[in-house]
Protein backbone atom coordinates (compact mmCIF):
# COMPACT_ATOMS: atom_id res chain seq x y z
CA UNK A 1 0.00 0.00 0.00
CA UNK A 2 1.41 3.72 -1.05
CA UNK A 3 -0.49 6.17 0.51
CA UNK A 4 1.39 9.93 -0.13
CA UNK A 5 1.07 12.57 2.72
CA UNK A 6 1.59 16.80 2.46
CA UNK A 7 1.60 18.78 5.10
CA UNK A 8 -0.04 22.62 4.50
CA UNK A 9 -0.54 24.99 7.38
CA UNK A 10 -1.59 28.78 7.17
CA UNK A 11 -3.91 30.50 9.21
CA UNK A 12 -4.78 33.67 7.60
CA UNK A 13 -5.70 36.73 9.00
CA UNK A 14 -7.57 39.02 6.38
CA UNK A 15 -8.13 41.91 9.04
CA UNK A 16 -4.00 42.32 9.35
CA UNK A 17 -1.73 44.54 7.37
CA UNK A 18 0.85 42.57 5.00
CA UNK A 19 1.21 39.59 3.24
CA UNK A 20 2.87 36.17 3.94
CA UNK A 21 4.75 35.81 0.90
CA UNK A 22 6.50 31.68 0.42
CA UNK A 23 9.79 33.03 2.78
CA UNK A 24 7.91 33.52 5.77
CA UNK A 25 7.19 29.76 5.69
CA UNK A 26 8.94 27.03 6.58
CA UNK A 27 9.02 24.43 3.62
CA UNK A 28 10.52 20.68 3.12
CA UNK A 29 10.07 18.68 0.01
CA UNK A 30 10.09 15.18 -0.51
CA UNK A 31 11.75 13.26 1.55
CA UNK A 32 12.76 16.30 3.98
CA UNK A 33 9.15 15.87 4.82
CA UNK A 34 9.37 12.77 6.75
CA UNK A 35 12.07 14.88 9.27
CA UNK A 36 10.28 18.57 9.22
CA UNK A 37 7.62 19.60 11.41
CA UNK A 38 8.10 17.28 14.39
CA UNK A 39 6.49 19.04 16.69
CA UNK A 40 2.83 20.43 16.32
CA UNK A 41 1.65 18.82 13.05
CA UNK A 42 -0.92 16.23 12.34
CA UNK A 43 2.00 14.93 9.86
CA UNK A 44 3.66 13.02 12.80
CA UNK A 45 0.75 11.24 13.54
CA UNK A 46 -0.22 10.61 10.52
CA UNK A 47 3.30 8.96 9.61
CA UNK A 48 3.19 7.19 12.80
CA UNK A 49 0.56 5.37 12.49
CA UNK A 50 0.91 4.70 8.33
CA UNK A 51 4.30 3.06 9.35
CA UNK A 52 2.98 0.98 12.00
CA UNK A 53 0.09 -0.55 9.46
CA UNK A 54 3.26 -1.71 7.02
CA UNK A 55 2.22 1.15 4.67
CA UNK A 56 4.84 3.13 2.24
CA UNK A 57 4.49 6.36 2.97
CA UNK A 58 5.25 8.78 -0.06
CA UNK A 59 5.96 12.39 1.10
CA UNK A 60 5.33 14.89 -1.43
CA UNK A 61 5.32 18.82 0.61
CA UNK A 62 5.49 20.24 3.65
CA UNK A 63 4.98 24.65 4.15
CA UNK A 64 3.33 25.88 7.87
CA UNK A 65 4.01 29.16 9.29
CA UNK A 66 2.93 31.33 12.18
CA UNK A 67 -0.80 32.72 11.27
CA UNK A 68 -0.48 36.38 9.22
CA UNK A 69 -1.81 38.21 6.25
CA UNK A 70 -2.68 36.83 3.00
CA UNK A 71 -0.68 34.32 1.24
CA UNK A 72 0.86 35.88 -1.88
CA UNK A 73 -0.09 34.41 -5.28
CA UNK A 74 3.39 33.10 -5.79
CA UNK A 75 3.21 31.60 -2.43
CA UNK A 76 0.14 29.20 -3.15
CA UNK A 77 1.54 28.61 -6.66
CA UNK A 78 4.44 27.17 -5.53
CA UNK A 79 2.94 24.93 -2.39
CA UNK A 80 0.39 23.44 -5.43
CA UNK A 81 2.61 23.09 -8.11
CA UNK A 82 4.85 20.81 -5.34
CA UNK A 83 2.70 18.86 -3.97
CA UNK A 84 0.71 17.53 -7.18
CA UNK A 85 3.91 16.98 -8.96
CA UNK A 86 4.97 14.69 -6.22
CA UNK A 87 1.53 12.58 -6.66
CA UNK A 88 1.69 9.44 -9.12
CA UNK A 89 -0.63 7.22 -10.63
CA UNK A 90 0.76 4.15 -8.48
CA UNK A 91 -1.22 5.43 -5.53
CA UNK A 92 -3.75 3.72 -2.68
CA UNK A 93 -4.78 6.90 -1.25
CA UNK A 94 -3.53 10.38 -0.14
CA UNK A 95 -3.89 11.43 3.79
CA UNK A 96 -2.99 15.00 4.15
CA UNK A 97 -2.65 17.09 7.17
CA UNK A 98 -3.84 21.19 6.84
CA UNK A 99 -5.04 23.66 8.90
CA UNK A 100 -8.14 25.08 6.48
CA UNK A 101 -8.35 28.30 7.12
CA UNK A 102 -5.83 29.66 4.74
CA UNK A 103 -6.91 32.67 2.23
CA UNK A 104 -4.84 33.63 -0.58
CA UNK A 105 -4.24 36.53 -3.08
CA UNK A 106 -6.74 35.88 -6.32
CA UNK A 107 -7.87 32.34 -4.23
CA UNK A 108 -10.14 32.75 -1.48
CA UNK A 109 -10.18 28.93 -1.27
CA UNK A 110 -7.04 27.87 -1.39
CA UNK A 111 -7.29 24.20 0.65
CA UNK A 112 -10.64 23.75 -1.81
CA UNK A 113 -8.08 24.44 -4.60
CA UNK A 114 -5.67 22.19 -3.54
CA UNK A 115 -7.78 19.40 -2.96
CA UNK A 116 -9.11 19.88 -6.30
CA UNK A 117 -5.62 19.51 -7.91
CA UNK A 118 -5.32 16.56 -5.71
CA UNK A 119 -8.30 15.11 -7.15
CA UNK A 120 -7.06 15.93 -10.73
CA UNK A 121 -4.12 14.18 -10.20
CA UNK A 122 -5.00 10.77 -8.37
CA UNK A 123 -8.49 10.44 -9.85
CA UNK A 124 -12.17 9.61 -8.72
CA UNK A 125 -11.12 6.38 -7.50
CA UNK A 126 -8.44 7.21 -4.97
CA UNK A 127 -9.45 7.61 -1.31
CA UNK A 128 -8.58 11.57 -0.23
CA UNK A 129 -8.52 11.86 3.30
CA UNK A 130 -7.34 15.34 5.49
CA UNK A 131 -6.50 15.83 9.34
CA UNK A 132 -8.04 19.34 9.70
CA UNK A 133 -7.88 22.25 12.66
CA UNK A 134 -10.60 22.45 15.39
CA UNK A 135 -10.50 26.33 13.26
CA UNK A 136 -11.19 25.43 9.59
CA UNK A 137 -13.04 27.09 7.68
CA UNK A 138 -14.68 24.75 5.43
CA UNK A 139 -15.94 24.95 1.65
CA UNK A 140 -17.87 23.31 -1.07
CA UNK A 141 -14.91 22.29 -3.00
CA UNK A 142 -13.15 20.66 0.33
CA UNK A 143 -16.06 18.70 0.62
CA UNK A 144 -16.25 17.58 -2.74
CA UNK A 145 -13.07 16.12 -2.95
CA UNK A 146 -12.25 14.86 0.10
CA UNK A 147 -13.56 11.05 1.23
CA UNK A 148 -12.80 11.63 5.20
CA UNK A 149 -11.73 14.38 7.71
CA UNK A 150 -10.28 14.13 11.29
CA UNK A 151 -10.11 16.86 13.19
CA UNK A 152 -8.84 18.23 16.31
CA UNK A 153 -11.08 17.69 19.46
CA UNK A 154 -9.21 20.28 22.00
CA UNK A 155 -8.78 23.76 22.43
CA UNK A 156 -5.77 24.84 23.82
CA UNK A 157 -4.82 21.86 20.73
CA UNK A 158 -3.18 19.27 22.48
CA UNK A 159 -4.63 16.73 20.14
CA UNK A 160 -2.89 17.75 16.91
CA UNK A 161 -0.66 14.52 16.42
CA UNK A 162 -3.76 12.05 17.67
CA UNK A 163 -5.95 13.74 14.95
CA UNK A 164 -3.56 12.62 12.56
CA UNK A 165 -3.53 9.35 13.50
CA UNK A 166 -7.66 9.40 13.37
CA UNK A 167 -7.06 10.39 9.94
CA UNK A 168 -4.48 7.71 8.59
CA UNK A 169 -6.60 5.10 10.52
CA UNK A 170 -9.94 6.32 8.06
CA UNK A 171 -7.86 5.90 4.93
CA UNK A 172 -6.26 2.68 5.86
CA UNK A 173 -9.58 1.30 6.82
CA UNK A 174 -11.31 2.16 3.88
CA UNK A 175 -8.32 1.08 1.14
CA UNK A 176 -7.68 -2.35 3.63
CA UNK A 177 -11.22 -3.06 3.66
CA UNK A 178 -11.65 -1.65 -0.34
CA UNK A 179 -14.63 0.14 1.76
CA UNK A 180 -16.06 3.72 0.39
CA UNK A 181 -16.45 6.71 2.58
CA UNK A 182 -18.91 9.20 2.28
CA UNK A 183 -18.59 12.27 4.64
CA UNK A 184 -21.85 14.01 5.80
CA UNK A 185 -21.88 18.08 6.37
CA UNK A 186 -23.79 20.58 7.69
CA UNK A 187 -23.05 24.39 7.87
CA UNK A 188 -24.53 26.72 10.76
CA UNK A 189 -24.48 30.55 10.47
CA UNK A 190 -22.84 31.47 13.18
CA UNK A 191 -19.40 33.28 13.64
CA UNK A 192 -17.51 31.50 17.09
CA UNK A 193 -13.90 32.68 18.61
CA UNK A 194 -11.70 30.44 20.25
CA UNK A 195 -11.90 32.37 23.27
CA UNK A 196 -15.73 31.59 23.81
CA UNK A 197 -14.87 27.46 22.86
CA UNK A 198 -12.23 26.22 24.79
CA UNK A 199 -13.07 22.70 25.26
CA UNK A 200 -12.42 22.34 28.81
CA UNK A 201 -15.03 24.17 29.46
CA UNK A 202 -19.05 24.32 28.45
CA UNK A 203 -20.89 23.85 26.00
CA UNK A 204 -18.29 22.53 24.11
CA UNK A 205 -17.17 20.35 26.57
CA UNK A 206 -20.28 18.72 26.46
CA UNK A 207 -20.40 18.98 22.57
CA UNK A 208 -16.98 17.08 22.47
CA UNK A 209 -18.19 14.40 24.19
CA UNK A 210 -21.14 13.94 21.99
CA UNK A 211 -18.50 13.30 18.85
CA UNK A 212 -16.99 10.30 21.05
CA UNK A 213 -20.62 8.84 21.50
CA UNK A 214 -21.41 9.76 17.68
CA UNK A 215 -18.21 8.03 16.62
CA UNK A 216 -19.93 5.12 17.69
CA UNK A 217 -22.95 4.76 15.87
CA UNK A 218 -23.48 1.72 13.29
CA UNK A 219 -21.61 2.97 10.44
CA UNK A 220 -20.04 6.48 11.81
CA UNK A 221 -16.59 6.34 11.76
CA UNK A 222 -15.39 9.77 12.59
CA UNK A 223 -17.23 13.02 13.93
CA UNK A 224 -15.95 16.60 14.24
CA UNK A 225 -16.77 20.15 14.77
CA UNK A 226 -15.36 22.82 13.33
CA UNK A 227 -15.37 26.31 14.36
CA UNK A 228 -14.33 28.51 11.37
CA UNK A 229 -11.92 31.70 11.80
CA UNK A 230 -13.38 35.01 12.73
CA UNK A 231 -10.73 37.26 11.57
CA UNK A 232 -10.91 36.29 8.15
CA UNK A 233 -13.34 38.34 5.97
CA UNK A 234 -14.84 35.36 3.89
CA UNK A 235 -17.84 34.05 1.73
CA UNK A 236 -17.46 30.94 3.89
CA UNK A 237 -17.50 31.84 7.43
CA UNK A 238 -19.12 29.47 9.49
CA UNK A 239 -19.32 26.54 11.94
CA UNK A 240 -19.35 23.22 10.55
CA UNK A 241 -20.51 19.66 11.14
CA UNK A 242 -18.37 16.94 9.60
CA UNK A 243 -19.01 13.48 9.86
CA UNK A 244 -16.89 10.39 7.84
CA UNK A 245 -18.63 6.96 7.46
CA UNK A 246 -19.22 3.80 5.64
CA UNK A 247 -20.87 4.85 2.02
CA UNK A 248 -22.97 1.80 2.31
CA UNK A 249 -24.76 3.40 5.35
CA UNK A 250 -25.25 6.85 4.27
CA UNK A 251 -28.34 7.20 5.81
CA UNK A 252 -26.67 6.86 9.24
CA UNK A 253 -23.95 9.33 8.22
CA UNK A 254 -26.21 12.05 7.34
CA UNK A 255 -28.54 11.74 10.10
CA UNK A 256 -26.10 11.67 13.27
CA UNK A 257 -24.67 14.94 10.87
CA UNK A 258 -28.11 16.54 11.04
CA UNK A 259 -28.31 15.96 14.90
CA UNK A 260 -24.99 17.10 15.65
CA UNK A 261 -25.62 20.46 14.10
CA UNK A 262 -28.82 20.39 15.79
CA UNK A 263 -27.22 20.08 18.74
CA UNK A 264 -24.10 22.65 18.22
CA UNK A 265 -27.35 25.25 16.87
CA UNK A 266 -29.34 24.58 20.37
CA UNK A 267 -26.29 25.97 22.51
CA UNK A 268 -25.30 29.14 20.28
CA UNK A 269 -26.21 31.42 23.24
CA UNK A 270 -24.35 29.59 25.83
CA UNK A 271 -20.88 30.46 24.23
CA UNK A 272 -18.77 32.78 26.24
CA UNK A 273 -15.59 33.76 27.39
CA UNK A 274 -14.33 31.03 29.46
CA UNK A 275 -11.89 33.34 31.04
CA UNK A 276 -12.97 36.47 32.59
CA UNK A 277 -13.24 39.50 30.12
CA UNK A 278 -12.85 42.80 30.61
CA UNK A 279 -12.25 46.06 29.21
CA UNK A 280 -8.72 47.07 29.29
CA UNK A 281 -8.79 49.69 31.87
CA UNK A 282 -10.91 47.27 33.88
CA UNK A 283 -8.82 44.18 33.23
CA UNK A 284 -5.66 45.99 34.81
CA UNK A 285 -7.76 47.13 37.88
CA UNK A 286 -8.97 44.07 38.58
CA UNK A 287 -4.67 42.46 38.53
CA UNK A 288 -3.70 44.94 40.44
CA UNK A 289 -6.85 44.12 43.48
CA UNK A 290 -5.42 41.04 43.23
CA UNK A 291 -4.01 39.32 46.16
CA UNK A 292 -3.04 35.83 44.85
CA UNK A 293 0.35 36.22 41.73
CA UNK A 294 0.97 35.97 39.42
CA UNK A 295 -2.30 37.22 37.24
CA UNK A 296 -2.02 36.61 33.76
CA UNK A 297 -3.47 39.02 31.33
CA UNK A 298 -4.17 37.47 27.93
CA UNK A 299 -4.14 41.35 25.33
CA UNK A 300 -6.69 39.47 23.36
CA UNK A 301 -6.76 41.85 20.69
CA UNK A 302 -3.32 41.39 19.18
CA UNK A 303 -2.68 37.65 19.30
CA UNK A 304 0.18 36.59 17.06
CA UNK A 305 -1.46 33.33 17.33
CA UNK A 306 -4.15 34.63 15.35
CA UNK A 307 -2.49 36.50 12.54
CA UNK A 308 -1.82 39.82 14.46
CA UNK A 309 0.65 42.38 14.04
CA UNK A 310 2.04 41.65 17.83
CA UNK A 311 3.57 45.75 17.53
CA UNK A 312 0.31 47.11 19.29
CA UNK A 313 1.58 48.89 22.77
CA UNK A 314 -1.65 50.92 23.46
CA UNK A 315 -2.26 48.23 26.62
CA UNK A 316 1.51 48.24 27.38
CA UNK A 317 1.29 52.41 27.80
CA UNK A 318 -1.73 51.90 29.99
CA UNK A 319 -0.50 49.04 32.27
CA UNK A 320 3.15 51.04 32.42
CA UNK A 321 0.91 54.14 33.91
CA UNK A 322 -0.60 52.55 36.74
CA UNK A 323 1.56 51.71 40.62
CA UNK A 324 -0.69 49.00 41.63
CA UNK A 325 0.81 46.43 39.38
CA UNK A 326 3.80 45.27 41.59
CA UNK A 327 6.23 43.47 39.28
CA UNK A 328 5.34 43.64 35.66
CA UNK A 329 5.72 41.38 32.47
CA UNK A 330 4.57 42.62 29.26
CA UNK A 331 5.60 40.13 26.28
CA UNK A 332 6.08 40.48 23.59
CA UNK A 333 6.35 43.06 21.28
CA UNK A 334 7.50 42.67 17.70
CA UNK A 335 9.77 45.32 16.75
CA UNK A 336 12.76 44.86 14.43
CA UNK A 337 14.06 48.54 14.93
CA UNK A 338 13.68 48.12 18.89
CA UNK A 339 15.45 44.27 19.27
CA UNK A 340 18.16 45.76 16.95
CA UNK A 341 18.51 48.60 19.22
CA UNK A 342 19.34 46.96 22.13
CA UNK A 343 21.29 44.16 19.88
CA UNK A 344 23.83 46.69 19.14
CA UNK A 345 23.60 48.66 22.93
CA UNK A 346 24.82 45.40 24.35
CA UNK A 347 23.77 43.70 27.94
CA UNK A 348 23.70 46.32 30.73
CA UNK A 349 23.32 48.87 28.61
CA UNK A 350 20.80 52.15 29.26
CA UNK A 351 18.94 52.70 26.07
CA UNK A 352 15.78 54.48 25.30
CA UNK A 353 13.47 52.95 22.46
CA UNK A 354 9.98 53.73 20.33
CA UNK A 355 8.34 50.72 20.98
CA UNK A 356 5.89 49.29 18.77
CA UNK A 357 2.90 51.66 17.90
CA UNK A 358 -0.48 52.48 19.12
CA UNK A 359 -3.48 52.94 17.45
CA UNK A 360 -4.14 56.15 19.73
CA UNK A 361 -1.43 58.32 19.35
CA UNK A 362 2.61 57.71 18.55
CA UNK A 363 4.70 55.29 20.08
CA UNK A 364 5.76 55.76 23.19
CA UNK A 365 9.01 56.09 24.35
CA UNK A 366 10.77 53.91 27.06
CA UNK A 367 13.83 54.48 28.35
CA UNK A 368 15.59 51.72 30.85
CA UNK A 369 18.57 49.00 30.59
CA UNK A 370 18.80 45.76 28.40
CA UNK A 371 18.42 43.10 30.95
CA UNK A 372 18.74 40.13 28.60
CA UNK A 373 19.53 39.30 24.71
CA UNK A 374 18.76 35.62 24.09
CA UNK A 375 17.67 33.59 20.84
CA UNK A 376 14.78 31.31 21.07
CA UNK A 377 12.76 29.11 18.51
CA UNK A 378 14.86 31.15 15.80
CA UNK A 379 13.86 34.24 17.14
CA UNK A 380 15.78 37.00 18.89
CA UNK A 381 14.75 38.45 22.14
CA UNK A 382 15.52 41.46 24.63
CA UNK A 383 14.42 41.89 27.89
CA UNK A 384 14.13 45.90 28.49
CA UNK A 385 13.80 46.30 32.35
CA UNK A 386 11.69 50.20 32.59
CA UNK A 387 11.40 52.15 35.94
CA UNK A 388 7.62 50.71 36.01
CA UNK A 389 7.95 47.29 34.69
CA UNK A 390 10.00 45.11 31.90
CA UNK A 391 8.75 44.41 27.97
CA UNK A 392 9.96 41.86 26.06
CA UNK A 393 10.77 43.00 22.42
CA UNK A 394 11.88 40.61 19.91
CA UNK A 395 12.84 40.53 15.91
CA UNK A 396 9.81 39.06 14.36
CA UNK A 397 5.98 37.94 15.12
CA UNK A 398 6.96 35.07 17.38
CA UNK A 399 4.62 32.26 19.58
CA UNK A 400 7.60 31.64 21.80
CA UNK A 401 5.82 33.25 24.83
CA UNK A 402 2.76 30.31 24.98
CA UNK A 403 5.41 28.43 27.22
CA UNK A 404 6.56 30.21 30.81
CA UNK A 405 10.07 29.27 29.81
CA UNK A 406 10.53 31.99 27.41
CA UNK A 407 10.80 34.40 30.33
CA UNK A 408 12.79 31.65 32.06
CA UNK A 409 15.35 32.02 29.66
CA UNK A 410 15.24 35.73 29.52
CA UNK A 411 16.33 35.70 33.38
CA UNK A 412 13.11 36.07 34.68
CA UNK A 413 10.90 33.43 37.17
CA UNK A 414 7.53 33.89 36.15
CA UNK A 415 6.39 32.81 39.89
CA UNK A 416 7.62 35.08 41.27
CA UNK A 417 5.73 38.04 39.38
CA UNK A 418 2.95 39.92 40.41
CA UNK A 419 1.50 40.49 36.66
CA UNK A 420 1.90 39.20 33.13
CA UNK A 421 0.94 40.36 30.32
CA UNK A 422 0.71 38.45 26.72
CA UNK A 423 -0.33 38.86 23.86
CA UNK A 424 -2.67 36.08 23.69
CA UNK A 425 -6.17 34.41 24.03
CA UNK A 426 -6.46 31.66 25.57
CA UNK A 427 -3.87 30.46 27.43
CA UNK A 428 -1.34 27.54 26.93
CA UNK A 429 -1.82 24.49 29.62
CA UNK A 430 1.64 25.57 30.66
CA UNK A 431 0.42 29.37 31.53
CA UNK A 432 -2.86 28.25 33.00
CA UNK A 433 -1.09 25.41 35.70
CA UNK A 434 1.27 28.33 36.59
CA UNK A 435 -1.26 31.43 36.84
CA UNK A 436 -3.00 32.37 40.10
CA UNK A 437 -5.61 34.34 38.11
CA UNK A 438 -6.26 34.81 34.49
CA UNK A 439 -7.91 37.60 32.52
CA UNK A 440 -8.86 38.84 29.13
CA UNK A 441 -8.48 42.09 28.48
CA UNK A 442 -10.73 43.00 25.08
CA UNK A 443 -8.47 45.13 23.64
CA UNK A 444 -8.42 46.78 19.92
CA UNK A 445 -6.59 45.17 17.27
CA UNK A 446 -6.16 42.99 14.23
CA UNK A 447 -7.99 40.05 16.84
CA UNK A 448 -10.51 42.05 17.88
CA UNK A 449 -12.68 39.62 20.32
CA UNK A 450 -15.71 41.95 19.78
CA UNK A 451 -16.61 40.58 16.23
CA UNK A 452 -19.58 43.43 15.72
CA UNK A 453 -16.97 45.29 15.42
CA UNK A 454 -14.46 43.91 12.56
CA UNK A 455 -15.01 45.08 9.09
CA UNK A 456 -16.99 42.49 7.63
CA UNK A 457 -17.67 42.51 3.64
CA UNK A 458 -17.79 38.97 2.42
CA UNK A 459 -19.18 36.97 5.19
CA UNK A 460 -22.93 35.62 4.14
CA UNK A 461 -25.86 37.00 6.36
CA UNK A 462 -27.14 36.53 8.16
CA UNK A 463 -24.81 35.22 10.34
CA UNK A 464 -24.89 34.93 14.00
CA UNK A 465 -24.09 36.89 16.23
CA UNK A 466 -23.92 39.68 14.13
CA UNK A 467 -27.41 39.43 13.44
CA UNK A 468 -29.26 37.87 16.19
CA UNK A 469 -32.38 37.18 14.95
CA UNK A 470 -30.26 34.36 12.53
CA UNK A 471 -32.11 31.47 12.14
CA UNK A 472 -31.24 27.69 10.72
CA UNK A 473 -32.35 24.25 10.55
CA UNK A 474 -31.70 20.90 8.85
Amino acid sequence: MRIATATVSHETNTFTTGTTPLEAFETATGTELLSAFDSGRSLSGIVERLREAGVEVVPTVGAATIPSGTVTAGAFDWIRTELVDRLDEDLDGVCLDLHGSMYAADEPDPEGALLAAVREAVGSDVPVVAALDMHATVTDRMVEHLDGVAGYRTAPHTDVAETGQRAADLLVRAVRDDRDLCLGWERLPMLLAGEQSETETEPMSSLIDRLVEADRVPGVYDASYFLGFPWADTPHAGCNTLVTGDAARREAVIETTADLAATFWEHREAFDFSTPAYSPERALEVAGEASEHPVVVSETGDIPGAGASEDLTDFLVAALSRDDLGTLVLGVVADPESYEACERAGEGSDITLSIGRRINGPPPECSGRVGALCSQAGTNAARVDLDDGTVIVTDQRTNVHRDPSFLREMGVEPDDLDVVVLKSGYLSPSWKELASRRLFALTDGDTNQVLSELPYRQVPRPLYPLDENTEWST
